[in-house]
């Protein structure tokens, strides 16, 4: 099976090439930002694209449907702890595959330290039940053949979604066979499903959630893979500078504690009421009535990824009952509650936003009623942006039958949407500060920590081994990514002719490629401002309608609606790095006492410190308690 799949995907290769607009003679608005040298952002190729795609719906479906209920049914009659162990027993059961590898790749104390671990877990181990060699201090090792053939010269190998197994290549498809053949549970009738299930049992319902929380799951699927099997992980240096930019990398521990939490969620799909559309949105529930907490994550942010859901936990342990929406930037709320095909602008963003909580909260009412004692809105980052644009237009919207909340709370948020973009790009095309010919080298080592990074146990106090420029690249390259689906969806929807690329639901690598060439800035310029100077008449397409469309996107806009609402509160730290220092001394002047600012922890890189947590969770308290 896995030889022909492989031939089969040989011989279904076709063109990947993607076109560009050439901006080189541009000299309209924004026409510096489309001259500037950029970072090439990291693509595979995928010339078996269409193929990958299918076999990986397939492949989904299946893991949906069958895979993900019978690991559900396991779970059910094995105890967590008993699923441990038996996973380790089949790690340690791979030890030929491991050690032959090692030796083809000649790699003799890893095949040394290979055998020691396999004989201490086989033994003192119980058949490797349990793992006293970690103990030891002796590490794991593991090679597979894919791996070898890359040793042995076969660097670069074909993209190709691999049945029943996932993301792989050719190179690596090919090398599953000896793969298999040294896998001594193979040659046990049951075994090597039961081993299977077992594993997955613990990773099907993050996986599944990873993969609706995407717009296109298959590409960075496919671009972390390549870039896990091609990237030399020994190849870095472990060195942290402290700054605005590596605080802010420690956000991603700004995540849910009880691994369980996520599946007592309760959802509800997409629809239509008398208020408008209603977004898919996630929930909890208290037993009791309890104040009701509306969460929106930032940029790009959707309602079930790690952030959103960790802030979630925090204000359900602390007795809230919870709702998370994605936001207005993201593409399923693009899909459902959007009511323009361009997301960015604030004012309208905000508005959609303030339409689509009205109309879930008209829904939790009707479904629970008393259950809710207050309500509450907590917004992060470009969520917080939008929450605070809703506070300042409360009076105006409460007219119009939208709902009004008991407290808002702002983490972590921006003043000018302008310098905010012009960061996010600058951090992205830090990279260009290395020599030329060192620059892919230097990327490449970049990456590599963070692979190396997230196949290990990554806790709150562990020390990120990355520079201030090294953390700066990878702040923009995970913004620049967001920017990559905003741009494919929302031509997808309404194709303004910017892109160039042809594209189908089966070949989109090309033009995801295409849009990772824009910056947020180019983005603004040719997208954004383009879109609604046919909408709005101030919002003229040049340089003075810019201005306005950057005025209007601005906190200093709405600040007297935010100094007039005394339910606000905001939460930021000094050295964020999408505020200027005149913008702190502005948000003091403006809200007073409403306004706590921390000396450090970047942007959004010290919420998962219980500290932290709890002064804001008491002044949230004491606002709400104020508005009542």
């Amino acid at each position: 099976m896995l030889v022909v799949s492989c031939l089969l995907a040989l011989a279904a290769g076709c063109s990947t090439d993607f076109e560009r607009r050439d901006w080189s003679h541009y000299d309209g608005p924004g026409a510096e930002y489309f001259k500037r040298e950029e970072v090439v952002f990291p693509h595979v190729d995928d010339p078996l694209e269409p193929t990958n795609r299918v076999l990986a719906a397939i492949d989904y479906g299946a893991y949906r449907y069958l895979i993900a209920p019978l690991c559900a049914l396991y779970r059910n009659f094995v105890p967590g702890a008993v699923r441990k162990h038996l996973t380790a027993a089949g790690e340690n059961f791979l030890y030929p595959r491991r050690v032959l590898n090692n030796i083809l790749q000649w790699k003799w104390p890893e095949a040394a330290e290979e055998t020691s671990r396999f004989v201490v877990n086989t033994t003192v181990g119980v058949a490797g039940l349990y793992d006293p060699a970690k103990g030891m201090g002796l590490d794991a090792h593991d090679e597979d053949f894919g791996q070898t053939f890359a040793k042995w010269g076969w660097k670069n190998s074909t993209y190709f979604f691999l049945p029943f197994y996932g993301p792989s290549t050719i190179r690596d498809g090919i090398g599953k066979v000896p793969d298999e053949l040294s896998d001594p549970l193979n040659y046990v009738f049951a075994l090597p499903y039961g081993r299977r299930i077992n594993r997955l049992s613990d990773e099907v319902e993050s996986n599944l959630r990873l993969v609706d929380s995407y717009f296109d799951p298959y590409e960075p699927a496919r671009t972390l893979y390549t870039l896990d099997r091609e990237v030399d992980v020994s190849n870095f240096s472990w060195r942290r500078d402290e700054s605005s930019a590596t605080q802010t990398l420690d956000s991603i521990f700004l995540t849910f504690e009880d691994p369980w939490f996520p599946e007592r969620r309760n959802q509800s799909r997409a629809d239509v009421n008398e208020v408008g559309r209603v977004p898919p949105y996630t929930y909890w529930l208290q037993k009791e009535p309890s104040p009701l907490v509306y969460i929106v994550p930032g940029l790009g942010g959707h309602r079930e990824s790690n952030s959103a859901l960790g802030l979630a936990e925090i204000a359900f342990q602390r007795g809230n009952s919870v709702v998370v929406i994605s936001n207005p930037t993201n593409w399923e709320f693009i899909e459902y509650a959007s009511s323009v095909d361009i997301p960015g602008y604030v004012p309208v963003d905000a508005r959609d936003l303030h339409r689509a909580l009205t109309a879930i909260d008209q829904e939790m009412e009707r479904r629970y009623p008393g259950a809710f004692t207050s309500k509450r809105l907590a917004g992060i980052s470009m969520g917080a942006f939008q929450t605070l644009f809703i506070a300042a237009d409360e009076e105006a919207a409460s007219r119009e039958g939208m709902m009004v909340f008991d407290a808002y709370l702002a983490m972590d948020v921006p003043v000018s949407l302008e310098h905010a973009m012009q960061q996010l790009d600058r951090f992205y095309n830090a990279p260009l500060a290395f020599p030329a010919q060192e620059r892919e080298k230097k990327i490449n080592e970049v990456l590599a920590k963070v692979l190396y990074l997230s196949e290990g146990d990554l806790t709150p106090g562990i020390e990120l081994p990355f520079t201030q420029l090294e953390a700066q690249f990878l702040i923009g390259l995970s913004f620049r990514m967001d920017l990559q689906f905003v741009i494919v969806q929302t031509q997808e929807r309404h194709d303004m002719g910017v892109l160039q690329t042809k594209r189908s639901k089966l070949q989109r690598a090309p033009v995801f490629r295409e849009a990772s060439e824009y910056s947020y800035m180019e983005f603004v310029y040719a997208f954004l401002l383009p879109y609604y100077a046919t909408r709005d008449s101030e919002l003229t397409f040049d340089e003075a309608g810019a201005k306005r469309l950057f005025e209007r996107c601005d906190l200093h806009s709405i600040a007297d609606g935010l100094r007039a609402n005394d339910k606000v509160r905001l939460f930021a730290n000094e050295n964020d790095f999408l505020l200027q220092p005149k913008d702190v001394e502005w948000l003091r002047e403006l809200l007073g006492d409403r306004a706590h600012f921390f000396p450090a922890g970047g942007h959004l890189g010290n919420l998962h410190r219980k500290t932290i947590q709890e002064i804001i969770q008491s002044t949230m308290e004491k606002a709400a308690d104020d508005s009542s």
